[in-house]
């Protein structure tokens, strides 16, 4: 879980998101946007909330890119925060202040939009199910007694609630209920009255997480859709050193979905949707053009190549996936 007075994604924290790999992500988004604001029929204002904003990476790329949406005026842009560090990373900054506002609380009654959640809902709370041959159990964090208070797992029956709706899978296997990450899309859904939800991130279903995680009675085994993250590496057991690493969970795409279907593809698929071999190719052209030059623009463009690799990447974040809900 993002720690709550920290940074834990970016170049200096434990991870990397794709706004953070450089301007490329917000640069196609910022399409996506323009595409949805007209067919949303260009709506004056169009809000758009970036949830989870973390430092404002993404905005400020997206704002780079100059969207139509912006140039006619409409574009009101939204960056939630719930941690106090984060929003002190948004640095003032012209561009930013003419259209966006930072706040640890969601704007209510938005007429006309787009919530975009990036790599936020592995980050949501979670609850932890196993299978057994006569129905299911919860693992629960303990505290040990004795020096230190070390934290283990323990066994108790699942309560009928917690794991309705899961589908079949071996006994010994186990597998996350993301109950908060279910119940964010219906908040996201209550705030807009015609827009779009849009989550990008890494998961699949509970039966291939489950896969993931294997089988075993006991609870201390590794979970295969659980890591941790520190220094851009892999992070010691989630229980062993709280509040040193970043804590994520893959994300149960059927479960998120399961009130409200999705329009889903591969972070791939959405980005050349959008035109990032386009833009890529533009960069080609204008490094071709200035490489002599070698000046800050003629850099960027260069570094468009890199970036697309990394996002397109099939066994990194171009297999990601894409969740955009309509909202009428």
């Amino acid at each position: 879980m993002r720690p709550h007075g920290g940074r834990a994604g970016g170049h200096s924290g434990h991870f990397l998101t794709g706004p953070e790999v450089g301007p490329l992500f917000g640069a196609v988004l910022a399409r996506a946007l323009d595409a949805w604001w007209a067919e949303l029929g260009e709506p004056d204002p169009f809000t758009v909330i970036d949830w989870g904003a973390g430092p404002g990476t993404l905005a400020r790329s997206v704002l780079a890119s100059e969207p139509g949406c912006m140039a006619a005026g409409a574009l009101r842009l939204v960056l939630v925060e719930l941690s106090p560090a984060q929003r002190a990373l948004h640095p003032e900054h012209p561009l930013v202040a003419s259209v966006a506002r930072v706040s640890d609380a969601l704007p209510q009654g938005t007429s006309a939009g787009i919530i975009v959640a990036n790599e936020l809902l592995d980050n949501m709370p979670f609850d932890v199910v196993r299978r057994t041959a006569g129905g299911w159990e919860e693992l629960r964090v303990n505290v040990e007694e004795g020096v230190g208070g070390r934290f283990s797992l323990v066994a108790m029956p699942a309560s009928p609630e917690l794991v309705a709706g899961l589908p079949e899978v071996a006994a010994g296997a186990r597998v996350p209920v993301q109950r908060a990450a279910r119940s964010w899309v219906a908040e996201a859904h209550r705030l807009l009255g015609r827009g779009r939800v849009v989550a990008l991130d890494y998961g699949a279903a509970t039966d291939v997480l489950a896969e993931r995680a294997g089988r075993s009675d006991d609870p201390a085994a590794g979970l295969g859709w659980l890591r941790t993250h520190r220094d851009h590496d892999d992070g010691s057991w989630w229980l062993a050193d709280p509040g040193s690493c970043d804590i994520t969970a893959d994300v149960a795409l059927d479960q998120v979905q399961a009130d409200l279907r999705a329009d889903a593809c591969t972070q791939a698929e959405f980005l050349r949707g959008y035109g990032i071999d386009e833009l890529v190719a533009e960069g080609r052209t204008a490094w071709a053009e200035r490489a002599g030059v070698g000046d800050l623009d003629a850099l960027r463009a260069r570094s468009r190549t890199s970036e697309a690799e990394a996002l397109l990447d099939p066994a990194g974040m171009g297999s990601f996936s894409v969740l955009v809900w309509p909202v009428d």
